[in-house]
């Protein structure tokens, strides 16, 4: 058996069908714009896992959509949307070389800083050049084509909200997503912005039949879900299995290599489902908690400040405001002049925590509290753990905002 190859077998071990990989690149029928037309037309391919909501459906908007950075037009390759009203920037891209690869990030990035410029109009106005909506708003058309019901004046204000923070998903898909990349990835810092990164690779497949085999993969530090998708002679998929990686949340990056069981995940699952559907905040500013991955949540926040997160190992629960930027050494200090006053509104039990070279986490600096000695896995338990962490986010929340408003212009 070659290496990179796919082969179908019977339950009685025969061979059914085997899949070549195919190489793809500018001079075979495999292009970048082949890549793109399958995504887009396929675009349950692409499944963000940080939602409000569990189950979130995309939609596609448009390829192509014209950019301007005050010189040159530039194309984002794929603009959807979840039905959430998170914009989600794709850009395809096939790794010829590695410059293409420094390239692909630097591109993707701009494209997020020219969205977050746009106003919604301006938004509405490029895309009525791809989605045919007479004098209706283009999104909510596209919504009402897929068959989704929606409330139009609350979708175009989170687009709007998002937009001006600069939320977005940014995905950058190939044919191969190697080691540098995800380091470069993991390196970079998106001044101004609460997006998030993340990689897909899709290997390209091909039987004697001319059946496609499409089977994405994604690096477990990103926050997709992966799908393996069918396409037949006729470009028809179907959907073949699907799999949420793990994530890492307060644990060391290392532990998203020991595999997860089906049954822990799932657990997990139904755990930050109910969190998300119970935890409100007082707080009225403040966004419903969301989905970050396989074991943690976060409450978004406004800059400089992402979220605070909200997470679970096997026997610990915790809350934390994480910084990881330039100025972790003034955070610390400023932080370090409210301890006692950070005591008494969050909890007593409360940390600052620099670990730098330890756990991977260098240059990074922690305001956290947990609860030690909780079997999380355990279903009597979860009543505890949900009232605790309700608790506890409500106190980081109703802190840390007005924190962000004092901040010194340094």
């Amino acid at each position: 058996m070659k290496s990179g190859d796919i082969y179908v077998f019977s339950q009685d071990g025969d061979l059914i069908s085997k899949y070549d990989r195919q190489n793809l690149g500018n001079d075979s029928l495999f292009d970048e714009k082949w890549l793109q037309e399958v995504i887009f037309q396929n675009i349950d391919l692409i499944k963000v896992s940080d939602p409000i909501y569990e189950k979130v459906r995309v939609i596609p908007l448009c390829r192509e959509l014209t950019l301007n950075d005050g010189i040159r037009n530039l194309f984002l390759d794929i603009l959807a949307v979840t039905e959430t009203g998170r914009l989600i920037l794709i850009e395809c891209k096939l790794w010829k070389n590695p410059q293409a690869r420094r390239e692909v990030l630097a591109q993707t990035l701009e494209y997020a800083s020219l969205m977050q410029r746009l106003s919604y109009s301006d938004l509405a106005a490029k895309l009525k050049k791809h989605i045919s909506s007479g004098h209706h708003d283009p999104i909510s058309q596209a919504f009402k084509l897929a068959g989704i019901e929606i409330n139009e004046s609350l979708l175009i204000d989170r687009i709007m909200e998002n937009m001006k923070r600069g939320d977005f998903h940014l995905i950058i898909a190939g044919d191969g997503i190697r080691g540098d990349l995800v380091n470069l990835v993991n390196s970079t810092i998106m001044s101004g912005m609460t997006a998030d990164l993340s990689l897909l690779e899709i290997s390209v497949h091909k039987n004697t039949s001319g059946e496609i085999l499409l089977s994405p993969a994604v690096p477990s530090e990103t926050e997709t879900v992966t799908r393996t998708v069918l396409l037949s002679a006729e470009g028809m998929p179907a959907i073949i299995e699907e799999e949420i990686e793990p994530q890492i949340g307060s644990s060391p990056p290392q532990s998203v290599l020991r595999p997860m069981q089906k049954e822990v995940k799932e657990a997990n699952s139904a755990f930050w489902t109910r969190a998300i559907n119970t935890i409100t905040f007082d707080h009225p500013d403040q966004e419903p908690l969301r989905r970050g991955g396989n074991n943690w949540c976060k409450a978004i926040l406004p800059g400089p400040f992402k979220w605070i997160t909200a997470w679970r190992s096997k026997n610990q629960i915790g809350v934390f405001l994480r910084i990881n930027n330039d100025e972790t050494s003034f955070y610390q200090t400023f932080f370090e002049d409210r301890l006692e006053n950070m005591k008494a509104e969050l909890s007593p039990e409360i940390r600052i925590e620099s670990p730098e070279g330890k756990d991977g986490w260098a240059e990074a600096l922690f305001v956290s509290v947990r609860l030690d000695d909780i079997d999380t896995l355990d279903v009597s338990t979860e009543d505890l753990q949900l009232k605790w962490l309700s608790e506890h986010l409500n106190r980081f929340v109703n802190y840390i905002r007005p924190v962000i408003n004092e901040l010194p212009n340094h």
